[in-house]
């Protein structure tokens, strides 16, 4: 029972380190609307109307503010958002569609061009990165069965059409050395015949075999090609698409825990 234990572990820790998760955050200076702003941020996945949403909620229900959107800024003005300090403020978030993701940015402007920052303002900061991750946890509770979901049913189509094409490259390969052989069987067959007086007739009929014999060689090797290109793009998808799934399998662990957590 141990041995099947530590097995289990070792597979878990070594997916782990080899698939990571989607929550990773950041701080960044970036420019918004002209103004250079520091912020938290972190890459989502998902729609960005619907991540908008969520944060909108997500704020409505933890400080009973209704944003205002202004230059794709959302914004609570004039609040104190005790999770991250007691001093009044304006909370920001400016989000965008990047590489094929969402990046959410957060931002605490605390008076004219003065934000919240891990130089100035370490603590306050660290507070701010936590009220995003845990903005992040809650918003991917909801979100990540879907997508686990959404991403399972690719990868079996995925891997039924790269079923498919190998099936196709196993017979097309079939084809073509069988054929092959038939077409060394008649040129050995004629050869011999062309060394005979009065075989024209015959050898003209071993010239159609191989004719109809290559023309069928050319339709496998078409065949072959075709399937070969296919399972060659499909099988990167695959081994992404697998990625995908671990990668958010991981993170709806991380993130339910974590919940749990600030539940308590």
């Amino acid at each position: 029972m141990k041995y099947i234990i530590l097995v289990c572990l070792f597979v878990t820790s070594t997916l782990a380190q080899s698939q990571s998760t989607f929550l990773k955050y950041n701080e960044e200076d970036i420019l918004i609307n002209g103004v250079t702003i520091t912020v938290a941020n972190t890459q989502l996945k998902g729609d960005l109307n619907t991540i908008k949403k969520s944060w909108i909620k997500f704020v409505k229900k933890n400080l009973n503010q209704k944003l205002t959107e202004k230059d794709d800024v959302l914004s609570a003005t004039e609040v104190v958002v005790n999770q991250i300090t007691d001093k009044r403020g304006d909370l920001l978030v400016y989000v965008y569609n990047k590489d094929n993701d969402v990046l959410l940015n957060v931002a605490y402007k605390l008076g004219y061009d003065v934000y919240l920052d891990s130089k100035k303002y370490p603590e306050e900061f660290a507070k701010m990165k936590s009220y995003l991750e845990y903005f992040t946890n809650s918003y991917y509770v909801d979100y990540l069965p879907t997508y686990i979901k959404a991403k399972k049913k690719s990868l079996k189509v995925l891997t039924k059409e790269n079923k498919r094409a190998e099936k196709q490259v196993k017979i097309a390969n079939h084809c073509i050395k069988k054929y092959n052989k038939k077409i060394a069987k008649c040129e050995k067959k004629l050869e011999k015949l062309k060394k005979k007086e009065g075989t024209e007739e015959k050898q003209g009929e071993y010239l159609e075999k191989i004719a109809e014999y290559k023309t069928e060689v050319a339709k496998y090797q078409e065949l072959l090609r075709v399937n070969t290109e296919i399972i060659t793009t499909l099988k990167p998808k695959i081994e992404e698409t697998k990625n995908e799934i671990n990668a958010a399998n991981l993170t709806l662990i991380e993130v339910r825990s974590k919940i749990k957590t600030y539940s308590k």
